[in-house]
């Protein structure tokens, strides 16, 4: 959620969430450490986004992010996880390779940077 794209993983999250009659729950995950002022604005525009979309923020701070996503989505119930695609990579992973290595017991949805989902299951 650091991401200043992030308020479209919000939006297709929210709706999904009011579709079902279910609580919605942003996860931010943040690296330990010292944050830009840009990082830090972000983050302020995106709570603000979570929560005129009667989401609930759930922040927790790790080096390991996907770990700390299926963390937090476990502890709160989360039935489907929105979450973005990531830039091509050359060497390593992107966070939703690993977390789809992980086998999570949710749903993965991955938003797009045109605004499309494609739906991983379980």
């Amino acid at each position: 959620m650091t991401s200043p794209a992030a308020g479209r993983i919000i939006a297709a999250a929210s709706l999904r969430a009011q579709e079902r009659g279910e609580q919605c729950f942003a996860i931010i995950v943040l690296h330990s450490g010292a944050r830009t002022s840009r990082e830090k604005a972000i983050v302020e525009e995106n709570l603000q986004l979570i929560m005129a979309r009667n989401a609930a923020p759930v922040v927790h701070e790790s080096a390991d992010i996907p770990r700390a996503l299926v963390s937090a989505a476990r502890h709160c119930g989360v039935r489907t996880l929105f979450i973005g695609s990531a830039r091509p990579r050359l060497l390593g992973r992107s966070v939703v390779e690993k977390l789809v290595r992980l086998a999570p017991p949710f749903d993965i949805v991955v938003v797009q940077r045109d605004g499309a989902e494609t739906q991983n299951r379980r």
